[in-house]
């Protein structure tokens, strides 16, 4: 079966698949079902997941103002990374955004654990992302 992005609708599995994602990222408040529920009816932003074999394996938050989008919350299950997961995801919100008129995608690194911080790095430059300061940015 192959990897599948989209906007979700809220479901229990949703729920607990979050969770397990953000583990390493949210505190205990933020990984409640309420906060995770917020996480994706949020109106002020779109929020994608991946999915394979019925699981939720990674997701990623994105705003838009006018023609650029800014990515937040982006990030794949631990004991799934390293498998394409990230990558498969990023270009395909890439490709929604810019069939949506976004023109250049952004993402800070400030948001990133100190312990992420290096494989973030190679990983965006890698997708073809400039890092300038403590932002990485891409050209659509």
């Amino acid at each position: 079966m192959r990897l599948s992005v989209f906007s979700p609708e809220s479901s229990s599995q949703l729920l607990i698949d979050l969770a397990k994602i953000y583990q390493n990222c949210f505190n205990e408040k933020q990984l409640s079902s309420e906060s995770l529920q917020a996480l994706i009816e949020d109106e002020q932003a779109q929020f994608y997941v991946t999915r394979f074999n019925g699981r939720h394996l990674g997701a990623l938050q994105v705003h838009r103002t006018g023609n650029q989008a800014q990515l937040s919350l982006f990030t794949v299950r631990d004991v799934t990374r390293r498998r394409g997961v990230a990558k498969n995801l990023l270009s395909e919100v890439e490709k929604q955004l810019k069939s949506q008129g976004v023109l250049q995608v952004s993402m800070h690194l400030d948001e990133i654990k100190e312990e992420e911080k290096n494989g973030v790095r190679l990983f965006m430059q890698a997708a073809g992302y400039q890092l300038i300061g403590t932002v990485f940015t891409k050209t659509l």
